[in-house]
């Protein structure tokens, strides 16, 4: 199961203010969870930032309400549902296109898992990793055809390393095999290897997940 998974609404839902989300988490013990309404250009139209707390089998079911308004009848928009980690640093990011009415009747879409999108199998979650450069293996099943891309970042929030791979087939899954340099560091680091596509129309990421790593000198 992913960190992160939208119950409701799903892909193409058309809804009035307030949206009735349904998110289940797959979490660490007090996750911080940001909900963010996006507009085609890309402006923040609501945002939510919650607490949750874990459950005892990790994996946490919980719904909230979005209010929202919008100048026009009807607008296309990017419901995006995420968990940072203590540091701030995206963890995990699924998202659903929705259109946001004014009036009328809601439809909502039932949700359709394009899961398992990425599955990595180097590196390891907390490997400790030196030389300048870590090996990234996997696979991975491109939800549109923007490049995946591929970053570390330390708990600062400075990308230290950034590697891109092209897609050609969206939906088709890619076996990859690269290695990733990155910056000098002389210190024990706590690094997250963060890998996301992005969406051209609203310019911001749709999907997203991550592998903590420590570097060493």
């Amino acid at each position: 199961m992913p960190a992160v998974s939208i119950i409701t609404p799903g892909d193409g839902s058309v809804l009035t203010s307030p949206i009735h989300l349904t998110v289940a988490l797959n979490h660490e013990i007090g996750s911080l969870v940001r909900i963010a309404l996006i507009n085609e250009n890309n402006f923040t139209i609501a945002r939510q930032l919650l607490r949750i707390d874990q459950a005892e089998d990790g994996l946490t079911r919980f719904e909230t309400d979005i209010f929202f308004e919008i100048p026009i009848d009807t607008t296309e928009a990017l419901l995006t549902v995420s968990i940072l980690d203590d540091n701030h640093r995206l963890q995990s990011l699924r998202s659903v296109t929705l259109k946001l009415a004014t009036k009328g009747q809601s439809t909502v879409q039932a949700h359709i898992s394009n899961e398992p999108w990425l599955v990595i199998d180097e590196p390891k979650p907390m490997e400790t990793l030196a030389g300048g450069q870590i090996k990234v293996s996997g696979t991975i099943n491109p939800v549109n055809d923007n490049p995946i891309r591929f970053d570390l970042i330390k708990p600062s929030g400075a990308v230290i390393g950034t590697l891109q791979i092209l897609v050609t087939n969206p939906g088709e899954a890619i076996i990859f095999d690269s290695t990733l340099p990155y910056a000098f560091i002389t210190e024990s680091t706590d690094v997250r290897l963060v890998i996301r596509q992005m969406s051209e129309e609203f310019a911001t990421d749709v999907i997203l997940d991550s592998v903590p790593v420590y570097l060493v000198p």
